[in-house]
């Protein structure tokens, strides 16, 4: 097969289990596209993967960096491409796998962040700055900045530091090393799974994961801006009942699943798949792989 697969879609659709199945059917191998899942001991808020249900099939850029770590999307498309030829070197087939949609944006669309390394003499100037003062320091490189990247303070420092560079960030036409699967349901459907999956999540642990994770990194460290941590805060801190926090944190990911979906919208050549069910989403996508490779 000629083609590099990518599996996007909302939390809770089902991703991981489809790129498995998948995975098996085609011999492939699979490299997340997870922003969190990165991480080690970020595992049921995360709704990591585990060794029983990968069933075999090797996954890559899962639980290699500590929590302290810093990590950006420009390491991701360098990290990414070096598995990618790595598995094609064992003759096997790639599939990306994941709902980190910049991740993927920057991936298919050969995003060039200049190669500008970090400074991180730089970065501690910048760090006790608001994000006011960062966008006007990027208005004076004459750079405009997304609504979207206007309150995170990470993504503008990273900004900075490229216009500060010399090197403008670029972005070409799609790759066509890929083919781009978007799923999607019923949204009713996928909000009543995100519901019951964060009931599971405390039912497996998350509660003691998270107060270990709270209590060991500061507020403000990058893996915290993942939805299922911070809103059990005020339950550890005794200032709202468990519930309470449980229905922020299930109205923060159906949002998060929202915004996921509408991110499709930015993504150029992307195939749509309707998930009914696991095997017969597998099914139309093998349908379209094979129309692509006749």
């Amino acid at each position: 097969m000629n083609k590099i697969i990518i599996i996007y879609g909302p939390t809770a659709i089902g991703k991981s289990d489809i790129a498995v199945e998948l995975a098996k059917k085609i011999n492939a191998e699979i490299i997340s596209s997870d922003s969190v899942q990165i991480y080690k001991e970020i595992d049921i808020g995360s709704a990591k993967i585990t060794k029983e249900e990968m069933q075999g099939v090797a996954h890559h850029l899962i639980d290699f960096k500590n929590v302290f770590d810093n990590y950006s999307v420009y390491e991701f498309v360098e990290d990414c491409n070096e598995k990618i030829k790595e598995i094609q070197k064992r003759n096997k087939n790639v599939i990306i796998v994941g709902g980190t949609g910049l991740y993927i944006k920057a991936l298919t669309e050969n995003y060039n962040y200049g190669n500008v390394n970090k400074n991180e003499e730089l970065r501690q100037q910048l760090k006790n700055l608001n994000t006011n003062e960062l966008v006007e320091i990027l208005h004076s490189y004459n750079k405009e900045v997304k609504q979207d990247d206007l309150n995170n303070k990470q993504r503008l420092i990273r900004y900075i530091e490229i216009a500060k560079s010399g090197t403008i960030q670029t972005k070409n036409n799609f790759d066509n090393r890929f083919m781009l699967f978007g799923l999607y349901q019923d949204r009713e459907k996928l909000y009543d799974k995100i519901n019951k999956r964060v009931d599971l999540m405390v039912k497996y642990g998350l509660l003691n994961e998270a107060r270990n994770l709270l209590n060991k990194v500061s507020l403000d460290n990058q893996c915290l801006k993942a939805i299922g941590y911070k809103e059990l805060l005020p339950y550890f801190n005794r200032e709202k009942d468990l519930e309470s926090c449980l229905n922020v944190l299930k109205q923060r990911t159906r949002n998060y699943a929202k915004r996921q979906l509408t991110f499709f919208n930015q993504f150029k050549n992307i195939i749509k798949i309707e998930v009914k069910t696991k095997q017969q989403a597998v099914v139309d996508i093998l349908t379209k792989i094979e129309e692509k490779n006749e």
